[in-house]
């Protein structure tokens, strides 16, 4: 499903948001990361595995590799992002909230970047993105600007800032941003145990080699999340998957249909995930709500409410 369209000259009209100047590589020296033992130091979640884009993994520059460290792994504050290489997204971001900590009265940086530690030219800061109006793609993080900032406040200023990174970005349209797709974190931060009061994030988008191109750019169809929680109800560590098409949302190709159900937003097996993905996500498939659901199976969600949340 390959097709070009021109919604108007590929103009920025956020150009005064975007910045061609990077920060200086040792400047993320103090960059954490995901923290894998987050949620349960005794049942720690490690990152997705590769998958079958292990071999298309962006690697960070000599002089941004720390010894012992993952070499694919662009670690930011409380999330951590690795980047596919023929698609110049990223397959993932991961980040761990903690909503004791949460720090809502950070201003909003909103000035995008490049991350001086990968390929300039695998960072698209510009192609595409702009006035919805004149078809152009939003900006949309990966990881929620909201969700790492908590901490003290520098802690959480730095954060909010790292969401600003455009490898934490994929094409989408403004009104796709909303929702469920936006009310899911704090939906599950309400359910979770008091005692922790603390979710992992993964976030990221379904690539397909069937993916449409606007601009000389793939835009992926759909995007999903994995979430990570000690359930208030239960005690014990619950994971569920979720995924939410733009396929509604995406101008239509001159001349051409397109084909989709009749629902956006469905909870699906985090073993489903993976296979769509093309991800390891075993180490999360192992304490989801639908671990038992056949192949395939999605919920329909109309709400929040309607998710899952024990087996």
């Amino acid at each position: 499903m390959q097709f070009r369209k021109a919604f108007g000259p590929l103009v920025d009209a956020g150009a005064f948001r975007v910045t061609e100047a990077q920060l200086p590589v040792d400047s993320y020296e103090n960059r954490d990361g995901y923290d894998p033992a987050f949620i349960d130091a005794d049942k720690p979640l490690p990152l997705p595995g590769a998958g079958k884009w292990a071999d298309d993994l962006v690697p960070l520059r000599d002089d941004a590799l720390t010894t012992g460290a993952d070499p694919y792994e662009l670690k930011y504050t409380h999330f951590s992002v690795k980047m596919s290489r023929s698609r110049g997204l990223p397959i993932f971001s991961a980040c761990n909230i903690d909503g004791k900590l949460v720090n809502r009265d950070i201003k909003r940086t909103d000035v995008w970047r490049r991350d001086p530690r990968i390929e300039s030219q695998l960072q698209n800061l510009h192609e595409g993105y702009g006035d919805e109006r004149q078809g152009l793609f939003s900006r949309g993080h990966m990881t929620r600007r909201e969700d790492p900032d908590w901490g003290d406040k520098a802690t959480a200023t730095q954060a909010d800032a790292d969401t600003f990174h455009i490898t934490n970005v994929a094409p989408q349209r403004q009104g796709f941003n909303a929702g469920i797709w936006l009310d899911l974190e704090n939906y599950v931060l309400e359910t979770t145990d008091r005692n922790d009061y603390r979710v992992t994030v993964i976030t990221g988008p379904v690539i397909s080699d069937d993916d449409p191109v606007y601009y000389n750019r793939g835009i992926p169809i759909a995007f999903w999340k994995v979430l990570a929680f000690v359930n208030g109800e239960t005690g014990e560590l619950t994971t569920l998957g979720y995924k939410r098409s733009q396929l509604t949302f995406l101008p239509r190709p001159t001349g051409r249909a397109f084909v989709f159900g009749d629902f956006d937003d469905t909870q699906i097996s985090i073993a489903s995930l993976g296979t769509e993905t093309g991800l390891d996500l075993a180490a999360y498939a192992d304490f989801d709500v639908m671990a038992g659901a056949g192949p395939g199976l999605e919920i329909r969600l109309n709400s929040v409410s309607d998710l899952y949340l024990v087996r």
